[in-house]
């Protein structure tokens, strides 16, 4: 990318991006609470803001969601920004409206989101293949995927400002709720008699359901009970649960059910699956 690229944050988040972008050879400058080194591939961190700010090109936020409004307030406080200076920050809720003192000073903003869990700090590759999801004004786009592109980032997709909770539910699912399902199976089976050796018991299997998604949709992939429309292993499973184990079952059941019939189940048996579940 052309100029400096400033990024304010220095999570994990903002270190990894200082740091891809610092051994891509581009101008970039981490700013934080605190001044000190950074990490021997990336820059050091810098605690005074206003002249990192002030020779910016591109300002990337790397706070976390309830912190961005602060951030956006800091830096608007600074007076230094140059007009037509582009603002991004990392939030998949957000849109650019939180950036609106940035915006009130000549900014263009927007928000940047990489669809990506990083779970190690400074961790330069993990942009690499990754989905990013644009939101913002024209300027902003522009820059967005400019800084995407940078980093072999793809697919790259923007999405309206009125979309982003929507997509961002649909992360939390794909994601977090992954983790609570796999916890979920872990407790069943410690109580089903596994005790300890139910830890990591579920990976392999989880593993190959996201090998199977990487060549068939949902639908396609889809295998189990409900699928087969095994009335009687539902309804087996369902007598063992208790209240709340069932009550998520059921939802995610119906769900199932209805990649089921598009796929091709049996109208009788999804019929006698549809009244197990609504009982």
């Amino acid at each position: 990318m052309n100029g400096v690229t400033v990024i304010v944050g220095t999570g994990r988040v903002g270190l990894s991006l200082a740091r891809a972008l610092h051994l891509l050879g581009d101008s970039v400058r981490l700013v934080g609470h605190s001044a000190h080194p950074g990490h021997p591939d990336a820059p050091d961190i810098e605690a005074d803001w206003a002249p990192a700010i002030a020779a910016a090109d591109v300002i990337v936020i790397a706070a976390p969601d309830d912190a961005i409004t602060v951030v956006a307030q800091r830096l608007a406080a600074t007076r230094v920004l140059v007009p037509g200076t582009v603002v991004l920050h990392c939030s998949g809720l957000h849109d650019r409206t939180v950036l609106a003192p940035l915006a009130g000073q000549g900014a263009h903003t927007g928000s940047w989101h990489p669809l990506q869990s990083i779970p190690v700090a400074g961790d330069g590759e993990r942009f690499h293949g990754v989905p990013a999801v644009l939101e913002g004004d024209p300027e902003a786009i522009v820059a967005g995927r400019a800084l995407a592109e940078r980093l072999q980032m793809g697919p790259i997709l923007e999405l309206p400002a009125a979309g982003k909770a929507r997509y961002h539910a649909g992360a939390v699912f794909a994601a977090n709720y992954l983790v609570v399902l796999c916890a979920i199976a872990e407790r069943l089976a410690a109580e089903a008699g596994a005790g300890e050796a139910s830890r990591g018991l579920f990976l392999p299997i989880m593993r190959q359901v996201l090998a199977n998604l990487e060549d068939a949709s949902p639908g396609e992939a889809l295998t189990g009970p409900i699928r087969r429309g095994d009335v009687r292993s539902v309804a087996a499973h369902l007598a063992a649960l208790a209240p709340s184990d069932r009550e998520t079952y059921v939802v995610l059941a119906r769900e199932a059910l209805r990649l089921a019939e598009a796929e091709g189940l049996a109208p009788d048996r999804a019929e006698a699956l549809r009244e197990m579940l609504s009982r």
